[in-house]
């Protein structure tokens, strides 16, 4: 508390010094027209002197210590002014009391007890000096020294008990202070406060153009309430917030609490997206049904007829419409695989197993481009539908193969701690740039001239479905590295 108060009543303190044991040292026994003797000169000058030491010293000292320092100093200057006004029969013992009140307030009840015994002790001292020099009886100085040194300690244990109780409730009151307004100024709500006259009062609202709306709307509910309502919706650029209003006591101001629903809206549009999805799949998957039958019949029939014996004129036709419905029957495929992403019957499985057949259902695409395939790691067990994610696990490295140059590596890594298991699938291809890989889980979204856009967001559904979930990393003319999370077994 010393140091919130130095550049205050420390310093004043310093200031006032010299002028009161002045003004005290000019008003005693001898009028203004006498002539004032000599000492008190000195002892005005010496407090005049110390008080300017004091004060430079400020930069140096801590305020406790300044204040024990210039407080210490006073003792034996209070010793100088009693003797050379009277001594023993010297009013100015009282100056003592002064001092130990002074400690009380600056120091607290430590400092009021150092002082009072310092000045005891001094006081004694100051006794035996005048008895032995004035020649007064024994019994007087003891008298004068019993009653005094009573006073000085009876002082100290009265003031430093009052300033011990200030201390601790202005620490208290401080305390509190500090913990409602961090409290109130760290609320994740935004808070509000008018007057009567529509003026703010208290908000923790630091931007501008939204305290201003929020000082707007509270000051119109402070002056019909009824008309204006309680609650109201706001969106302020791209965020959302709910307002509330309430009148304090009779109308006396108004408390307006400010609650940012941005995030809250986010994730009720993500569920809708989520409901639509799941909507579209199974609409996909219904419609693949119902078209994959009589698609079959088709490429049956166009490859039987392509076999016989046809102008070459009309084979080009045949064969240009086998290959679309081959396409499309890999189109009608991934809608199923999209719309039967759920596992079915989950069992203990080794990934290294998963990894071999994923590997085995895309061997054509890796010895078309002689691609090189790295495996490395630990292996690890998880509660998996063994079809479902075989087959995200093939999309990936499907999508990894396509990006592949001829001859270039993808790299598998396997890993475990106590809790999950992972897969890293890491190509060497063109990688992906920032703004594109936010949407590459996103349905039917896809760079690839005739792809259906499914591939890894079917991937990202059967491996969620797992309780796991999927990562992706790359850098742009480096490579791109997908890694599969799944819950140990």
């Amino acid at each position: 508390m010393l140091q919130e108060k130095r550049f205050n009543p420390l310093t004043g303190l310093v200031f006032l010094h010299p002028l009161i044991i002045t003004f005290i040292l000019l008003s005693s026994s001898y009028p203004i027209n006498y002539a004032i003797p000599v000492p008190y000169w000195f002892i005005i000058l010496i407090s005049f002197i110390l008080s300017i030491i004091f004060f430079l010293c400020q930069r140096w000292l801590l305020p406790e210590t300044l204040t024990y320092l210039l407080l210490i100093a006073d003792i034996p200057l209070i010793a100088t002014i009693i003797h050379y006004t009277g001594g023993i029969e010297s009013m100015f013992p009282l100056l003592y009391v002064l001092l130990i009140i002074t400690a009380a307030i600056y120091l607290f009840r430590k400092g009021a007890y150092i002082i009072s015994l310092m000045s005891v002790i001094f006081f004694l001292g100051l006794m035996l000096f005048e008895s032995v020099n004035e020649g007064f009886e024994i019994k007087y100085v003891i008298h004068q020294f019993y009653l005094f040194s009573l006073l000085f300690l009876f002082t100290a244990i009265l003031s430093g008990s009052l300033s011990e109780r200030y201390r601790i409730r202005t620490e208290e009151l401080k305390k509190l202070s500090l913990t409602t307004e961090e409290i109130v100024k760290n609320l994740p709500s935004g808070i509000l406060t008018i007057n009567s006259a529509g003026s703010i009062i208290y908000t923790n609202i630091t931007q501008e153009d939204i305290r201003s709306l929020v000082h707007l709307y509270l000051a119109k509910f402070l002056k019909n309430p009824e008309k204006v309502g309680r609650t109201r919706e706001l969106k302020i650029k791209k965020n959302y917030f709910l307002l509330s209003c309430s009148i304090i006591g009779n109308t006396q101001g108004a408390l307006a609490i400010l609650q940012d629903l941005t995030e809250i809206k986010r994730l009720e549009e993500t569920s809708k997206i989520s409901k639509q999805t799941k909507m579209l799949a199974e609409l996909g998957g219904s419609l693949a049904h119902e078209i994959r039958n009589p698609l079959a019949s088709i490429r049956g029939s166009l490859e039987v007829v392509a076999k016989s014996r046809i102008p070459q004129t009309v084979k080009h036709f045949i064969e240009m419409a086998l290959k679309e419905s081959i396409r499309l029957n890999e189109i009608v495929t991934d809608f199923l695989n999209f719309s039967q992403f759920l596992p079915k019957k989950t069992y203990p499985t080794k990934v290294s197993d998963i990894v071999n057949e994923a590997l085995f259902d895309v061997i054509s695409h890796f010895t078309e481009k002689k691609i090189e395939i790295i495996r490395e790691g630990a292996d690890f067990t998880c509660m998996v539908d063994v079809n479902r994610l075989k087959s995200g696990i093939a999309n990936i490295l499907s999508n990894a193969c396509e990006v592949s140059n001829p001859g270039q590596q993808i790299s598998i890594k396997t890993g475990h701690d106590n809790t999950f298991g992972w897969i890293d699938i890491a190509d060497q291809g063109p990688g992906i740039a920032k703004k594109d890989i936010k949407k590459i889980f996103v349905p039917f979204y896809t760079t690839k001239k005739g792809g259906t856009g499914l591939g890894l967001s079917i991937a990202q559904k059967i491996i969620e479905a797992h309780n796991g979930k999927i990562e992706v990393s790359s850098k742009v003319g480096e490579g791109t590295t997908f890694r599969i999370m799944l819950p140990l077994a």
